[in-house]
């Protein structure tokens, strides 16, 4: 009977993997097209937007980690290191609590290569998360700054004004480069630095509209006023993709929540003899783990792609 249940799982849970595939690439199918207008909207063959050409020299010679630690707000020396250290840490700690659980060797293995990666997927959480929160001010006070700079106002003036109302302090932090240190080490340096310290595309865009509007003729403000529009739409297009992808979501859930429900009802129809393979032998719980392992892959995988879908 053990053979049975164990062959049941490893075909359903195949099974509904691949029809949970199949809709996902339909539906990213249908989100292409938005896509492409975003990557429109938000593309140049400028220099400037592209973050593998333009970096500052520190950051150049920094490793891949240390990058995405700076992206992340740890700028301090040796953080990677210390991030590593980490990593190690927490996946010995977690491993070590599920092998006490489960009392085999090979799952500790498997959990400990699992878990190191855990911090990263934080790491690169929390600099989505600082980018949000940049995009989010910066849209509003380029609103400020057009909006004041037809009203008479100059540019660095203006971008004063906004910055101070302003409340996020990462926006303050990043745009306080270019208002101490312009006077010393030039614009072009600013943002450079401003670069290495947050990681967004629209504060490349907003650099070359400064530099276009500097150069070209007519009136600045028209130029802040085009870059504000364009955004808008990219924003609103974000939105509705944002909103489309929680139809994923709910898909996944349902199919996590059919495969719970439908092994809680062979458990009591078979008196309880699901839980006493699955969480009372060795190889029952060698068999859950990995179960357990690959609807979390199919979880994680959702995720990644609906980020990757909003990009």
């Amino acid at each position: 009977m053990d053979n049975n249940l164990f062959l049941f799982f490893i075909i359903i849970i195949p099974i509904l993997f691949v029809l949970f595939a199949i809709n996902l690439f339909l539906f990213y199918s249908k989100l292409k097209l938005k896509r492409v207008i975003i990557n429109t909207l938000s593309s140049t063959n400028s220099k400037i937007i592209d973050k593998n050409r333009v970096e500052h020299t520190s950051i150049k010679n920094s490793s891949w980690l240390s990058k995405k630690l700076k992206y992340a707000g740890f700028s301090m020396k040796g953080a990677e290191y210390s991030f590593i250290l980490i990593s190690i840490i927490f996946s010995f700690l977690i491993s070590a609590f599920i092998f006490f659980i489960a009392k085999s060797k090979i799952i500790f293995l498997f959990a400990f290569l699992i878990f190191i990666f855990l911090p990263y997927l934080f790491l690169v959480k929390l600099i989505k998360t600082r980018e949000e929160e940049f995009n989010t001010n910066l849209k509003g006070m380029i609103d400020k700054v057009t909006s004041m700079m037809k009203s008479g106002v100059g540019f660095e003036q203006a971008l004063k004004k906004s910055i101070l109302t302003c409340k996020s302090k990462l926006t303050q932090d990043v745009f306080n480069i270019y208002i101490n240190e312009k006077a010393i080490i030039g614009e072009d340096k600013c943002f450079e630095k401003m670069f290495d310290i947050i990681d967004s595309k629209e504060s490349r865009i907003f650099y070359l509209t400064i530099s276009i509007g500097r150069k070209s003729g007519g009136k600045f403000s028209n130029t802040l006023d085009t870059l504000r529009k364009t955004l808008q739409d990219q924003g609103e297009i974000k939105q509705e993709i944002t909103s489309s992808t929680k139809e994923i979501r709910v898909g996944t859930y349902m199919i996590i929540g059919l495969i719970v429900f439908t092994y809680i009802m062979m458990n009591n129809a078979l008196n309880n003899s699901l839980n006493a393979h699955f969480f009372g032998s060795d190889i029952g719980k060698i068999q859950m783990f990995f179960i357990s392992l690959w609807v979390a892959f199919g979880i994680f995988i959702n995720n990644l792609l609906r980020v990757f879908i909003i990009m």
